[in-house]
Parts: C-alpha cells; sequence; structure tokens
C-alpha cells in the first residue's frame, strides 16, 4: 500500500467541498480532496442553480437594502432561535465575500429576482450562477494550480482518532485501499439522504411517500464515522422538504408535463383523512409547500371533477404555475402568468393512471373507496368546499379569492397523489461556529470538522424560506472550515 501524506483531507468534493479545499490551499496547506463519485460539484453543481447572500455587491449596485443583520434576523424569527446563533450569524456575515471569492477563482454570479412567486416583495438574495459548469471546473483548476490533489472514485474507510489526534485515514481509491497521514479531516460528504437505511430510521413518515432529489452518493460515511467517535449527532434527522411531487410506482423517471404543472396549481387538496389540511396557495412558497406535505404524513391528494378537466383542455387559465418563475428566472424569458390549455389532459391523467400516481372514480363514495377514506368525510369536503366557491370566501384556510374557482361537483373524479419531496438532508453533527466538531459534551473535537449537509445547527426543523441558503451554507461553512484548519 502506498501511504499518502497531507496536512488536510476533505471528504467530498461539492460546493462545501471544494469552499473548504479551496480555501485552505489559498493559505498555504497541502490538501487531498477526495470525491466518492467520477465527477466533482455534487448537489451544489448539479442541483443548484445558486446561493443566498446579504450584502453583497451586487445587492449594493442594484441599490438593495438587505443586510446582514437584516437575513440573522429573519432567520432567527423562522427557526424561533433552535438554531445555533454563533454558526448562523458566521454563515450570513460571510456571506457578501463569498460571491466576491467565488467570482475571483472563476465562478460569477448574477443577482436575479427571487425564484419563487411569494418572495416577490421580498429583497433579492438569489445570486444565480452564470456559466455553472465551465465555473467549477475553474475553481478546481484553481485549486489544482495550488497544489491540491483530487481522487475520484475515492471514499473514505476509517479513521484512527485518539485524543484529540488524528493518527490515520484509511481510503478505497479505484478498489485500492491507502492510508493517508494528515492533521485535519473536513467532512463535507452532503449528509445521507443516498442511505436507506439511514433515512428510514430518522424519517418522520413512511419512506414510500418519500421522492428523493437529493445526491444520492451522499450515503453518511462521515457521519457515521464521526458518531463513532461520540459526535452529537442529536441534530440528525431534518430534511430539505421542498415542494411535492407526482410520483410514478413503475418508473421513476417518469415525468408527465402537464400533470407537473396541475400539481404546481392551487386546486383542492385533501390529505389520507379526506380532509383539506392547509391554504392550497402555499404552493407558491417551495419549504412551506413542502412541510405541509410532510407533517401530514408525506402525501395528499389534488382532485379535480370533469367540469374542471373539461374547461382546461380548451381554456387557457390565468393562474401562476408555481416553478414558471423558477424556470423563467434560470432562461431570463418574460413571465406569463398563464397556464394550459391542456389540450391532451384526459390522456395524460390515463397516464397517471397506468402509473399508479392517480385514481379515477365516478362519484365521490367510489373515490373514497378507492382512497380507504371515509365516504361521508370526503363528500363533506366536497360540499363544504363548493360552498365556500359559491360565497367567494374560504372561511377554513384563507386560500385567495381568486383561486376559489373550480367546484369539485360533477364526475368523474380524479384524484392525483402528491408526495413528499426532499432536496437532501440538512440535520448533521454538531458544530461550532468554525464547524469544528462537538462531541456529546458539546466540546470540540480537536482537528475534525463537519461542513455543508454533515453539519446541525442553521436551521430549527425545516429549512427557511430565504431563497438558496443551503447552497450559501454549504459555500460558507466550507471556506469556514478550510481557512481554520488551515490557520490553526
Amino acid at each position: 500500500m502506498t501511504q499518502l501524506n497531507t496536512d488536510i483531507v476533505v471528504v467530498g468534493a461539492g460546493a462545501s467541498g471544494i469552499g473548504a479545499a479551496l480555501s485552505a490551499v489559498e493559505n498555504g496547506v497541502q490538501v487531498i480532496l477526495l470525491e466518492k463519485g467520477t465527477k466533482f460539484g455534487g448537489a451544489g453543481m448539479f442541483g443548484a442553480q445558486g446561493l443566498f447572500a446579504a450584502g453583497s455587491h451586487l445587492q449594493q449596485a442594484a441599490h438593495i437594502d438587505y443586510s446582514p443583520t437584516a437575513a440573522y434576523q429573519e432567520m432567527m424569527a423562522y427557526t424561533h432561535y433552535r438554531s445555533n446563533t454563533r454558526l448562523t450569524k458566521a454563515i450570513i456575515d460571510k456571506s457578501a465575500d463569498t460571491i466576491d471569492w467565488l467570482a475571483k477563482n472563476g465562478l460569477k454570479t448574477e443577482l436575479v429576482n427571487n425564484t419563487q412567486e411569494v418572495h416577490q416583495d421580498h429583497p433579492r438574495v438569489y445570486h444565480q450562477y452564470l456559466d455553472k459548469f465551465a465555473g467549477f471546473q475553474r475553481l478546481m483548476e484553481r485549486f489544482i494550480s495550488f497544489g491540491g490533489q483530487l481522487f475520484t472514485q475515492t471514499s473514505i474507510i476509517s479513521l484512527d482518532y485518539q485524543d484529540g489526534t488524528i493518527k490515520q485515514v484509511l481510503i478505497d481509491h479505484n478498489g485500492i485501499q491507502q492510508p493517508i497521514n494528515c492533521t485535519k479531516v473536513i467532512f463535507a460528504d452532503g449528509g445521507f439522504v443516498g442511505n436507506t437505511k439511514m433515512v428510514d430510521h430518522y424519517l418522520k413518515i413512511n419512506s414510500e411517500n418519500l421522492y428523493s432529489m437529493g445526491e444520492r452518493k451522499a450515503t453518511g460515511d462521515g457521519i457515521q464515522l464521526l458518531n463513532q467517535l461520540n459526535a452529537d449527532t442529536s441534530g440528525l434527522g431534518t430534511f430539505e422538504n421542498h415542494a411535492a411531487s407526482v410520483v410514478s410506482k413503475a418508473d421513476p423517471k417518469w415525468h408527465n408535463n402537464t400533470i407537473f404543472s396541475l400539481t404546481n396549481l392551487p386546486f383542492l387538496w385533501i390529505n389520507r383523512r379526506g380532509q383539506r389540511f392547509v391554504n392550497e396557495d402555499i404552493v407558491y412558497d417551495f419549504a412551506l409547500w413542502g412541510n405541509s406535505t410532510y407533517t401530514n404524513g408525506g402525501y395528499y391528494y389534488f382532485v379535480l371533477d370533469q367540469a374542471t378537466i373539461s374547461y382546461l383542455k380548451t381554456n387557457q387559465l390565468n393562474w401562476t404555475d408555481s416553478f414558471e418563475r423558477t424556470f423563467k428566472t434560470l432562461s431570463h424569458d418574460p413571465m406569463t402568468h398563464t397556464v394550459g390549455p391542456f389540450s391532451e389532459i384526459e390522456s395524460d391523467l390515463k397516464e397517471a393512471i397506468d402509473q399508479g400516481a392517480a385514481v379515477k372514480s365516478e362519484t365521490p363514495e367510489q373515490l373514497a373507496s378507492a382512497l380507504k377514506i371515509d365516504s361521508k368525510t370526503l363528500k363533506n369536503t366536497f360540499e363544504q368546499y363548493n360552498q365556500m366557491i359559491n360565497n367567494g370566501h374560504d372561511l377554513e384556510f384563507n386560500k385567495d379569492d381568486s383561486f376559489l374557482r373550480f367546484k369539485v361537483a360533477d364526475g368523474p373524479f380524479y384524484a392525483i397523489k402528491a408526495q413528499s419531496t426532499t432536496l437532501g438532508t440538512i440535520g448533521g453533527v454538531a458544530v461550532d461556529d468554525h464547524l469544528h466538531v462537538l462531541d456529546k459534551d458539546g466540546l470540540i473535537m480537536t482537528n475534525l470538522y463537519a461542513t455543508g449537509n454533515n453539519a446541525s445547527g442553521m436551521y430549527d426543523t425545516s429549512y427557511p424560506t430565504l431563497e438558496g441558503i443551503s447552497c450559501a451554507f454549504a459555500w460558507n461553512s466550507g471556506r469556514i472550515a478550510g481557512e481554520d484548519a488551515a490557520k490553526h
């Protein structure tokens, strides 16, 4: 076995790991960066389109008055101070500088409108990547130019850690085990959303109702190793709930544009007991939409009757698809604020039924039976909802009056299942504001760091509504850890 020597090992080459590795080599130390897959970038490149910042030069140039102090106060209000205040402040205070740092190293961003409909009155915070893939390549070339080493198809097997000292790291590189002598390790391998066993253990809903858009390579390797060393893992179990998805039982890659658009609109939603559970226009805030789905057992049904289907088949509807602004921002196209007509809606719904994602019934009673819901409850929900449409006001959950348009009265009826969707796990091991790993007594585990989705403390029980904050946490936590590891 060939033995390798370096100052710092960084596990995981996504946004957090690249941020840590590049920051460390910039400060004059040797770094080996490990990537389990064949390509670096992780969710920060393949999933994200940009990141949050407060007080950036781009915001200042656009006369956006949103300071790190304002962002910190907003985060604390969202988490009710159930998050790590020092860590939150450190991440937000670093965010503006990170926009400049990324640009200096080859990944430029542009300040765009917030990408969700309900956030348009919020100061603009979303910094969208420019020339994303080439920019990530330039970051990696910059890392290598400082003497950094990238090992792909490489995973960490074990860590010999005694009395605050790292004796050795053992890796598997292309099927060959190799030891590495180093003084510090930064775990940045993306949480555990790719580990079915861990997800099942920490998930508060049936895993069959969870649709994961997260990084499959994020299998909790770093978290499990740190747990063996007595790291504080009490923060595990927070998922980045994000919208809801209609999923095929037969084909995980199945996608139907009509069904996707219908999911993104505020029709009547019912939970597993056949009741409304929220103002359906929450569909315009992805985090709150995702949270509501998760807390209602991980799924709901949106219900359409034949009169609605007939209307949508031949008419344009002046409702905004909740994902339109996200896609239009990325493509720099103007908004339409309309959907339809869906000329093939009947065949699209049949396709959803064939995929096991929807059911069709002639009567409310038959629909209740198909969904295993009490028929009286479902009929009462329909009647109350139809009456609210007649009255023009949602007295139950205060959905905007403009969305009280389509009754559920004329069969056949269609119920389409929308499932809880996650972008990853955002609860990891406990860390301080320098991203040092903490043990179960709250004490620093010297020379060990956890960043990005491996670290807990930035959130309470859910992903906040500040757009791009998880990607910002990845970059900034990585930078903070890399700088600290290099300087101390």
